[in-house]
């Protein structure tokens, strides 16, 4: 029986010193392959695991939703315990930025007594609508597709390698090793609902620029970036944290599309030093079945495909970094998978990390991880995983540490001051790279810019947050009779009222609706009211399988694309058609209306008949409690002129016919307007 690593390490830890007097110091490989070689199998596995711990619940109550914010003797005792090789945090475990460095130096002391490696710690700090820190506090930037529409503008890669060392430094600074960032999905698909704005645009060669600069940037600051989601999640009509959906493109548009940026990537010799895998069914890459816990036989979700992380991934194309799987509690695999089999399926497709594989909320629950492992250590007992190949994937995380010092002598190093998050320089880099980004679509009569401060402004968003940050801005600029409203919070009576008192009407949309990615990650969160409908597409069922090939029943993208077109006359309640019908009274009462689209620019075409100005943001976050995005104050700078409109579409608009088919380009990628 072989002793624990903890107790076996020191020797192994003197290697250094032993080998310091030789002519060549022994290789991050070569040092990793020695640790290894001193694991037990259990070891293995548990570096093979990434943990969340969202809630801390007493016993008595488990189900209770309080965000862990101090690490539990119990959750810390299973990490060490387990050797488990890393946690990812959420926005409910980070309430400032003090308690956050707390946070993550209690889960680095939660590794195993003399372990020559420490924890991952991550997070999904995006930018834009996916950001885990504090709002108010950090930089947040206003996200991918803005930065797309910045570079369309300036053709400055730069703009992306900035805003990953901006991201970087502020979560290095408390404590973070690992940002899963950037998406490098290419959104092909306008109705998408999970990747959407995520997304640098729908160009592939610009994706995989800007996300090899991005991971550049954090490179640069210590922080281990990720390429998500593997093979491409950019042409799917399902949000996989509520369903399992399915890319319907051939083998060769998947080459040509969702897998140019990781070729792209991997064959410039720069590779992202890990990729995250999507949880999503690609018939064209892999076809073949496997079984659900219900007996029936489904087509592998990429996350469980041998073929595609393995031959392809790694064999075709030849990654040599670190894989790691989307989250295992979202719907696409927990809807489908007992946790121990989807594990054992994600290892034995090569992948190398399982990413919240399972979740325990109180200290009586703290066995579930134990079992787990004892559940994949028998797979690999008897077979079904196989030894060697284990051996391998455990080589490459730990030869990732050692290579990013994520190691006991790495933690002694200070970390970068918290001053330095939300500080000016970072304010700067947001500052630029959001003035760069707005983009004109529509200035019919030279309706913007705006040029007295006498002119009666109403402004009418989705969100109050929206209106309250662009009344703020237009305040500051001297503009002083200027309303804002929340839609859901104002009946058509005092909108109309509004309107009528208004010499100038914004009104803001937002094309789709927010996903569990963006409120926290948790697909399983209870419901909260809802602060918006989504206007081109329905709201997505939690039912199984949700219209994929799950049971090999196809996806019906037709019908999707239907209701997209008919949206505008969907009942009262859809937030689309209240805006339409915004929009046309303040037309029939001659106001100067402006469109705002506050997230992916697709919807412009359900409003550009109306609008006298469109602008797109790409980003919605306004003030609430502070200001929570950059973008709204430079919206308004924009209307008024005081700042030009610079960015261009990262993204080509289609209108689409009466069926919901894409009919002629309306706006081609590239397009933006001056003053």
């Amino acid at each position: 029986m072989s002793k624990p690593l903890s107790l076996r390490l020191p020797a192994l830890m003197l290697l250094p010193a032993l080998l310091s007097g030789c002519l060549e110091q022994p290789s991050v490989e070569q040092q990793a392959a020695r640790i290894v070689e001193q694991m037990s199998v259990r070891e293995k596995i548990g570096q093979k695991i990434m943990m969340a711990f969202r809630y801390w619940c007493p016993d008595d109550q488990p189900a209770c939703t309080a965000g862990m914010t101090e690490l539990p003797d119990a959750a810390s005792r299973a990490l060490r315990d387990n050797a488990i090789g890393g946690v990812i945090l959420f926005a409910n475990n980070l309430s400032d930025l003090q308690q956050t460095r707390r946070l993550s130096e209690q889960i680095r002391r939660a590794r195993p007594q003399n372990s020559p490696v420490s924890l991952l710690i991550g997070s999904d700090q995006e930018g834009g609508n996916v950001f885990r820190l504090p709002r108010p506090l950090a930089t947040s930037f206003p996200g991918n597709m803005a930065l797309g529409a910045a570079y369309q503008a300036t053709r400055d890669s730069g703009l992306a390698r900035d805003s990953g060392r901006v991201l970087a430094a502020e979560i290095r600074a408390v404590g973070f090793n690992v940002n899963f960032a950037p998406d490098v999905d290419v959104n092909s698909n306008p109705l998408n609902p999970v990747i959407n704005v995520r997304a640098y645009g729908d160009d592939p060669a610009t994706i995989s620029l800007l996300g090899q600069a991005t991971t550049q940037g954090m490179r640069e600051q210590g922080v281990i970036g990720s390429f998500k989601h593997f093979p491409g999640h950019g042409d799917t009509a399902t949000d996989s944290h509520y369903g399992l959906p399915v890319v319907n493109k051939s083998r060769a548009d998947a080459y040509a599309i969702d897998l140019a940026p990781y070729r792209q990537a991997i064959a410039s010799g720069q590779p992202p030093e890990m990729i995250m895998t999507a949880h999503i069914q690609y018939p064209a890459l892999d076809s073949s079945q496997i079984t659900a816990r219900n007996g029936e036989r489904m087509i592998a979700p990429a996350t469980m495909s041998r073929k595609i992380q393995h031959d392809l991934l790694r064999g075709e194309m030849r990654y040599q970094g670190v894989t790691v799987t989307d989250a295992l509690d979202m719907k696409g695999i927990s809807d489908f998978f007992e946790q121990a089999d989807a594990v054992i399926k994600v290892f034995q497709a090569d992948v190398d990390i399982a990413l919240m594989p399972t979740e325990f909320r109180t200290a009586a629950q703290a066995g579930r991880l134990r079992q787990l492992i004892d559940q994949v250590a028998a797979a690999v007992a008897d077979g079904r995983i196989d030894r060697a190949e284990l051996d391998r994937s455990v080589r490459r995380i730990v030869a990732m540490k050692l290579r990013n010092e994520v190691t006991p002598a790495g933690e002694a190093k200070p970390l970068p001051a918290l001053s330095t998050i939300g500080g000016a320089e970072h304010r700067a880099v947001e500052d630029k790279i959001t003035r760069q980004s707005i983009t004109l679509l529509r200035n019919q009569g030279a309706a913007l810019p705006l040029r007295s401060p006498s002119q009666r402004i109403f402004i009418l968003t989705p969100w109050g947050e929206q209106a309250e940050a662009m009344r703020r801005r237009f305040d500051e600029k001297g503009y002083r009779q200027v309303s804002g409203a929340k839609l859901s919070a104002t009946p058509w009576e005092a909108q109309k009222q509004a309107i009528d008192q208004a010499d100038v009407v914004v009104i803001g949309t937002l094309a789709t609706g927010v996903s569990p990615v963006e409120r926290n990650g948790d697909p399983n969160a209870p419901a909260i009211a809802p602060r918006m409908k989504r206007s081109l597409q329905a709201e997505p069922s939690p039912a199984a399988g949700n219209g994929s090939l799950v049971f090999n029943v196809a996806e019906d993208l037709p019908a999707l694309r239907t209701r997209f077109a008919r949206s505008l006359s969907a009942p009262p309640l859809s937030e689309a058609q209240q805006m339409r019908n915004a929009m046309e009274y303040a037309k029939r009462q001659g106001k100067k209306l402006i469109h705002v689209t506050l997230r992916a620019p697709y919807d412009v075409i359900n409003y550009d008949d109306l609008a006298d100005a469109t602008l797109a943001t790409y980003a919605y976050y306004g003030y609430e409690n502070g200001l929570r995005g950059p973008s709204m104050p430079a919206l308004v700078d924009v209307m008024l002129g005081a700042n030009p409109p610079g960015g261009k579409l990262p993204v080509a608009i289609h209108a689409l016919d009466e069926n919901g088919q894409p009919g002629a380009l309306r706006y081609a990628r590239g397009f933006g307007l001056s003053f």
